[in-house]
């Protein structure tokens, strides 16, 4: 089963033949916008998400796709999976391990590491790729990520980790942990592969001062001042900031000079937020809920639990030159 209009240039010209993926905690589908990103033709088989209102926009974006729902639930029989998916794309649940929260790691009945382990092993993609805040490195000693790192490489995986900034890609101070790990015995080195992705924001032209200005004043009317690159963003009920303004908290207001009205302090627009995280500018065109449209708390908590794109873009394209022989393979 095949993403509504995943159909990319490269497929339609007669290229590759599409990687299969499953997609967990797939969220606004930040993976699925980074396969269009890179080029990369993309046959989804399934996602499973449980938030609703992720779920209204996949169900809407993607009406052929099927959504598992919760992946710890044992009427799924992921056996049936085996051998039908190439890479298996997870931003599993920060809650348990961000600064932000109680960092109860794997005690914390929100960490997936375990049943994620789990599934891996019973599906045994050829790819794993998996988000999740700095923290997951150090919440209880690294337990959970000790435990993924264990169990993929007893199930015959190549495992290597990178934290790489937005910032090097958009206008977002966003530091996130992704971990890769490969099946086979092509020599494929994991880590060469995050290595060129954290490379190939050089020269690319994306988070450069003139593209900044460009999405934080996507009307081309008045001229920002700051901050020349957005604090990481958050879901939160008041929007994409924490309640107080504080301190850090500060880097998500945008000042800018208007030429009608002066000086203006503001939040980030709609459309700043999605172009901050990567997105197209219309990923959330036409998208309701509840039979209304997002609301401005919607469309943060989307965006605030969402991928970078373009960084996500950059490992996928490092994936496909490491299946072609284009990346260095392992010492």
């Amino acid at each position: 089963m095949t993403f509504t209009g995943n159909t990319t240039p490269a497929a339609m010209a007669g290229g590759p033949p599409p990687l299969r993926g499953l997609s967990f905690c797939t969220g606004m589908a930040g993976d699925k916008a980074a396969f269009q990103l890179a080029g990369i033709p993309c046959e989804m088989v399934a996602v499973a998400e449980i938030n609703p209102l992720a779920s209204a926009l996949l169900a809407q974006k993607f009406p052929m796709v099927p959504n598992l729902g919760d992946i710890t639930n044992p009427d799924i029989n992921w056996s049936a999976f085996h051998g039908k998916i190439d890479i298996l794309t997870a931003g599993l649940p920060c809650q348990p391990h961000s600064i932000a929260g109680k960092r109860k790691g794997t005690d914390d009945v929100r960490d997936l590491t375990r049943p994620f382990c789990d599934i891996v092993e019973q599906v045994h993609p050829e790819w794993v790729l998996v988000e999740n805040v700095e923290g997951y490195r150090s919440s209880e000693d690294g337990k959970a990520w000790r435990t993924l790192h264990r169990r993929l490489r007893a199930g015959g995986y190549v495992v290597a980790d990178r934290v790489i900034d937005a910032a090097d890609f958009v206008p977002q101070r966003r530091k996130r942990l992704w971990i890769l790990a490969h099946r086979g015995s092509a020599g494929i080195s994991p880590e060469a592969v995050l290595a060129q992705a954290a490379a190939g924001a050089a020269g690319s032209g994306v988070g450069e001062p003139e593209r900044q200005e460009a999405v934080a004043d996507p009307a081309g009317r008045s001229s920002v001042l700051y901050p020349p690159r957005l604090g990481t963003l958050v879901a939160s009920g008041s929007g994409l900031c924490k309640p107080g303004m504080t301190g850090a908290d500060l880097h998500f207001l945008v000042v800018q000079v208007d030429p009608e009205s002066g000086l203006i302090v503001r939040r980030p627009t709609p459309l700043e937020a999605l172009r901050a995280q990567g997105f197209p500018d219309d990923w959330l065109d036409g998208i309701t809920f509840k039979g209304k449209a997002l609301s401005y708390p919607r469309i943060c908590q989307l965006v605030g639990n969402a991928w970078p794109v373009p960084v996500a873009a950059a490992i996928l394209t490092a994936i496909q030159k490491a299946r072609t022989g284009e990346v260095a393979a392992a010492a």
